[in-house]
This record gives C-alpha cells, sequence and structure tokens, in this order.
C-alpha cells in the first residue's frame, strides 16, 4: 500500500517526466526523491519506469495507476470544491450552465429576463460540454443547466421544455443558397462538417441520413456547432447545425437553409433534485419554458 506521500511523488514524477523536475514541484531533493521511488518500487513488486539513456519511461503498470490516482486526485478537487460551498454559505449568485448552441442563442435572454425581475442578483454562467454537465450539477456546482441532451442521474431531473431542428449552413455563394428548402440527398456529395456520432448533434444527423438512405460522409469532425459555421464561411463545405446556432450573428458569407424533413433537437432544463429550489429558480423555469415557446424560425 502506498502512502499519501508515495503517491504524491509518483504523480508528480509522471507529470514533469524527470526527477529533477519533479523534485523542483514538490520542493525536495531530487536524490530523496530517487531514494523515495526506489522504495515506491520495492514495496510494489513491480518497476514503475525504465531507465533508458538517463530518461525515466514509465511502465504500462505506471499508467496504469497514474489513471486511477488521476480519479483520485479529481476527487479530492471535487471535495475541496464542496467544501468551500459549504462554507462560503447561501448567497444571491444564481449558478447556470447551458450547452453551447444554447449558451450563445436563447440563454442571454433568459438570463436578461431574469435579473430584470431580481435587480440585485448576480449571475454566474458556464458554457458546459457533454462531460461536464452531469458533475455539474450533482456537485452543486451550478443550480440549473440547459442542454440539449437529457442527463442521466439518480439526482438530477431532467425535463423537456422545448426543442430545436437542424438546418444546413452553406456558403452564400453555394448553388443550393438561393433554395427555400433542400433535402439531405441535395448535400449527400458534399464536403460536410459535422459531429461525432456518440454526441447528440452527431446522433441526429446520422438519423436523418439514415432515414433518407443517403451515406453519411463526414470531410471533417467538428465539437461545437460555431466551429463549423466558421469553416463554412471560409470555404470548407457545408454543416448541419441546430436552428440555435443559425439564431447567432455570424459572417455574411453564411446562409442557413430549412430541410424538408429536418431532425428534432430536444431541450431540457436540469436540476439538483437534492437542492432547494428558490424562487428564483423557480421564476428561471418559467422564463425558460416559456421562451423556448416563442422561439422564432431562422429566415430562409
Amino acid at each position: 500500500m502506498l502512502t499519501l506521500r508515495q503517491i504524491e511523488i509518483f504523480r508528480a514524477i509522471m507529470i514533469a517526466k524527470t526527477v529533477s523536475a519533479a523534485a523542483q514541484m514538490l520542493g525536495t531533493s531530487q536524490p530523496g526523491l530517487s531514494r523515495m521511488l526506489g522504495h515506491m518500487e520495492d514495496k510494489l513488486h513491480f518497476r514503475l519506469f525504465d531507465r533508458t539513456r538517463g530518461r525515466l519511461v514509465p511502465t504500462h503498470e505506471a499508467r496504469v495507476l497514474f489513471q486511477e490516482i488521476e480519479h483520485v486526485y479529481k476527487g479530492f478537487e471535487d471535495l475541496n470544491h464542496v467544501i468551500k460551498r459549504l462554507a462560503k454559505g447561501e448567497d444571491r449568485t444564481f449558478r447556470v450552465g447551458a450547452s453551447p448552441s444554447l449558451g450563445h442563442s436563447v440563454v442571454p435572454k433568459m438570463l436578461a429576463r431574469l435579473t430584470a425581475n431580481y435587480p440585485g442578483l448576480t449571475i454566474q454562467f458556464d458554457i458546459l460540454s457533454v462531460e461536464q454537465a452531469s458533475d455539474y450539477l450533482a456537485l452543486q456546482r451550478g443550480d440549473y443547466a440547459l442542454s440539449v441532451f437529457p442527463i442521466d442521474h439518480p439526482n438530477i431531473l431532467s425535463s423537456r421544455i422545448g426543442a430545436g431542428r437542424m438546418v444546413c449552413a452553406v456558403p452564400t455563394s453555394h448553388r443550393l443558397a438561393d433554395r427555400a428548402r433542400i433535402s439531405v440527398a441535395d448535400i449527400a456529395d458534399e464536403q460536410l462538417q459535422s459531429f461525432r456520432p456518440d454526441t447528440p448533434h452527431g446522433r441526429i444527423i446520422a438519423d436523418m441520413f439514415a432515414r433518407a438512405g443517403q451515406q453519411l460522409e463526414v470531410e471533417t469532425y467538428i465539437r461545437f456547432a460555431e466551429t463549423a459555421v466558421a469553416f463554412v464561411a471560409n470555404g470548407m463545405g457545408v454543416a448541419l447545425v441546430d436552428s440555435f446556432t443559425a439564431m447567432q450573428a455570424h459572417a455574411e458569407t453564411v446562409r442557413f437553409l430549412e430541410f424538408d424533413d429536418p431532425g428534432t433537437l430536444p431541450v431540457y432544463i436540469n436540476r439538483n433534485l437534492e437542492s432547494p429550489r428558490a424562487i428564483i429558480g423557480e421564476t428561471f423555469e418559467e422564463i425558460a419554458r416559456t421562451m423556448l415557446l416563442g422561439v422564432p424560425r431562422p429566415k430562409p
């Protein structure tokens, strides 16, 4: 069994790549660190590093151990965050996060209406990736999150409150730019910017192509819809993005076209069931539901 000090030393060496750099990180001597590393390997009964030409090369066992240690360190960081929040006590800060396309379009309007109702309210707003959304609420870093996917966690309530749809971003010089509506078949042979198939957007796009009986050929994988639009603006093909992204301000060299049979992008409001819901939160929920009912369609 390793001590916390030994774990700290091993982690420092893995991050710093050398014993001397790790010693500087920890504020200790290099010889002492080398001796401690030797004791660790004796205790574990396997080597952590290969010594090659004066360099330390992590073994397979070291890499596996490092991954587990990183999980532990993240747990300590999360614990420290919760402790700091408990010590701080209740305040007048409303913490809300959102998926990028929502956070850059409808959420600012929602928060503007909320602060109009509560002039003394301080807002903490965060853009959240798919990977960040669950911890954001489960660890009480935020009060609410708006997402384009349901959050699967026993302590989080995800309620569908609206929907957007997929549209096609094309350059204004594109052969389809003057069309009011298009089909998936119209862009089947185009240079396509798209999302990984395991993402909310990627699954919807894959389903659209499957329904249309078309093969999905992706030229460039991107992570955010705003990035895809920027690529289109610079002549890098076309992109399927959501209608919330289309609501944002973009370069005049891009047009957004509606599909005859668009994929639907759901919108969820999420909160931690174990967190007491204040009147501010109830007001925000009402504003969010009302505004999503009145979301305008992008111009054809």
